[in-house]
């Protein structure tokens, strides 16, 4: 039995909707009880403003919302290769998938890192003359 390999794999644009709908909803943190701690996604938020809703005006993405996008991914491969009894590899490939959906949203400009952080990452290069470049 041969089977198709858009068979084993989700679309693109289907990991694309999924994972739009799920970042641009209202943005959720985790809480780790076992440090007492927030995780906080300090790297994505939304290019568009939130218009509507309690968060309205804001870009923020939660920490939760990018797992929990991870974590649809991931099951959706899990069902689609149960069913072809292929699933090795499915968290690999699912964390590939996210990073290439991450990717082609910000192509989009549906999302982008933080400006503040891209900024952070320059670096200043001093010339022979002793002035920045």
């Amino acid at each position: 039995m041969s089977c198709d390999r858009r068979e084993l794999a989700m679309k693109q644009d289907d990991a694309c909707r999924i994972v739009w709908n799920i970042l641009k909803g209202m943005p959720i943190e985790v809480f780790d009880e076992d440090e007492n701690s927030i995780w906080e996604n300090d790297l994505y938020e939304l290019v568009q403003m939130r218009t509507e809703g309690d968060f309205e005006g804001t870009r923020m993405i939660g920490s939760a919302n990018l797992v929990t996008a991870l974590n649809i991914l991931n099951q959706k491969l899990v069902i689609n290769n149960v069913a072809n009894n292929n699933i090795s590899d499915t968290a690999e490939r699912s964390y590939k998938l996210f990073q290439e959906v991450l990717d082609e949203l910000q192509n989009r400009k549906f999302i982008r890192k933080i400006p503040t952080k891209v900024r952070s990452t320059f670096k200043v290069i001093e010339g022979n003359n002793g002035s920045s470049t």
